[in-house]
């Protein structure tokens, strides 16, 4: 696979995002089989996590949950009520709560584990301290991130 630019990057913030991408993008790759096989694409995987997690929540609460617009949600969304894994509720006016069915559940379940199993096959390549101080540090970044983006909530707050 081609790095793309991440391999000639030399500016740590610049390099960082692009091994970000590179990775992100390797990772696709290899899952797509996967994914294909239980009736998934990458993109609907965090939507159904975080309904898992968020039962209930409007589209626009998961938009949030997995930084994603809500138009892109909005699509997912309907492709996965479409086919059997999501239902949704009304939660008075216009809001829509959604749910995971038995079939999303299922599916959100074997997505995980077949990650897991793929991610730990390429993390071999790192002792176990290695990998505890590559997640700590990935994970301060995303908080980091993602309490820069509770700064800017994409959604306005109802009556």
């Amino acid at each position: 696979m081609t790095r793309l630019f991440s391999g000639t990057a030399t500016e740590p913030g610049l390099k960082f995002a692009l091994m970000i991408r590179d990775l992100n993008l390797a990772l696709s790759r290899h899952s797509s089989p996967d994914l294909a096989e239980l009736g998934l694409s990458q993109a609907q995987i965090p939507v159904l996590a975080a309904i898992d997690e968020l039962p209930g929540s409007t589209g626009c609460e998961l938009a949030e949950a997995t930084h994603t617009t809500p138009q892109a949600v909005s699509q997912i969304l309907a492709r996965l009520t479409e086919c059997g894994m999501v239902r949704r509720e009304s939660l008075g006016g216009r809001a829509m709560g959604h749910h995971l069915t038995d079939k999303g559940r299922t599916a959100t379940y074997a997505a995980r584990a077949r990650f897991g199993s793929l991610t730990e096959s390429f993390l071999t390549v790192l002792d176990d301290d290695d990998q505890t101080v590559m997640i700590d540090a990935l994970w301060r970044v995303l908080n980091a991130m993602v309490d820069a983006d509770d700064e800017k909530p994409q959604c306005e707050a109802g009556p």
